[in-house]
């Protein structure tokens, strides 16, 4: 069921991109689905060809085009580190406006980790973890049993952020969900970087024109596991410091370890054996520097990333909702 899962995160879209010949002779190339509140449709395209493919939207969460999918958001947004806490109300504000812009729903609830259970799971499509998870045993198994019926996920930076010999590690989730085991290192201070894109055959990138873009600034996390070892990880984007371009720019003589200068650092993936993403994004930019860098936040501003995270949602729901 999980190799399922995982081996229908992008065979479904491709399949779908090239449906039927035209009286034209050629197979349509599909773009992305359009949506309305009562239909969906998406037009070929090849040069000169004004064909659509046009269908009305299939009840409850569609399962051609995802319209009307529900997402339930996990996090805190006061409270902790004020970087994570105010990533945490921009997403908010972010995601409910893309819900409304196309078709989504989109719940936070905080930190009740009590919605994670069985009944309340069954009425999303996708969880989202912002900055935090459940430290509770029954709301963890919660959370297993419905990755592995075929759940949507998608989480953020710190909620991957655990370290072994505390009595919050959650081993299924850090060795077996993410792949990624425990935090290892970090940069400092949170900076902008060229992320490079391993891959355009996952949902979560099939837009993606150039191999490089630049990102929002982060906080970027390195981790106990080699990802790009593990066989049931695909890395889709990637961190690739030099000597003449480092990650990171920590002025403390003393911590000079924090700058990146070598290496190729997943910065998101997804595990084979699951319906899920990880972006390691989500590290507002604060008052650092004694306040050089004023109260700003934008964790947003990258339209490149931003378009990756709605691909993906929409990737790993309409997976979901095909898996049924």
């Amino acid at each position: 069921m999980k190799k399922l899962v995982s081996l229908l995160f992008c065979v479904t879209i491709a399949a779908a991109s090239v449906l039927y010949f035209s009286a034209c002779g050629h197979k349509h190339v599909w773009g992305d689905w359009q949506r309305n509140t009562t239909e969906h449709w998406r037009v070929c395209t090849r040069n000169g060809c004004t064909a659509e493919d046009r269908s009305a939207h299939t009840e409850g969460t569609c399962s051609s085009c995802a319209y009307g999918f529900k997402v339930l958001s996990f996090g805190f947004d006061e409270g902790g580190d004020t970087a994570h806490s105010d990533f945490a109300k921009e997403a908010n504000v972010w995601f409910a406006q893309k819900g409304e812009e196309l078709g989504f729903s989109y719940t936070f609830v905080g930190t009740d980790y009590s919605k994670l259970n069985d009944q309340t799971l069954a009425e999303y499509d996708m969880v989202m973890f912002l900055n935090d998870r459940p430290s509770n045993h029954d709301q963890q198994n919660a959370l297993q049993r419905f990755m592995e019926n075929g759940g949507a996920w998608m989480g953020f930076h710190s909620c991957a952020f655990s370290m072994e010999g505390n009595n919050e590690y959650w081993t299924w989730y850090q060795s077996d969900f993410l792949g990624c085991g425990q935090y290892a290192r970090n940069t400092w201070n949170p900076t902008s970087e060229p992320l490079t894109v391993e891959t355009f055959e996952h949902c979560a990138t099939k837009n993606m024109t150039e191999f490089t873009f630049t990102s929002a600034p982060c906080e970027w996390y390195g981790w106990e596991f080699d990802l790009k070892a593990n066989e049931d990880v695909t890395v889709l984007l990637t961190l690739n410091p030099t000597q003449e371009n480092p990650a990171g720019d920590q002025p403390d003589p003393n911590k000079q370890y924090e700058i990146w200068y070598e290496g190729s650092h997943p910065i998101a993936w997804a595990n084979n054996n699951y319906n899920m993403v990880y972006m390691n994004w989500g590290h507002n930019l604060q008052s650092y520097n004694n306040g050089a860098e004023g109260t700003k936040s934008s964790t947003f501003s990258s339209e490149v990333q931003n378009q990756f995270m709605l691909d993906a949602m929409y990737g790993l729901v309409l997976n979901k909702v095909n898996a049924q």
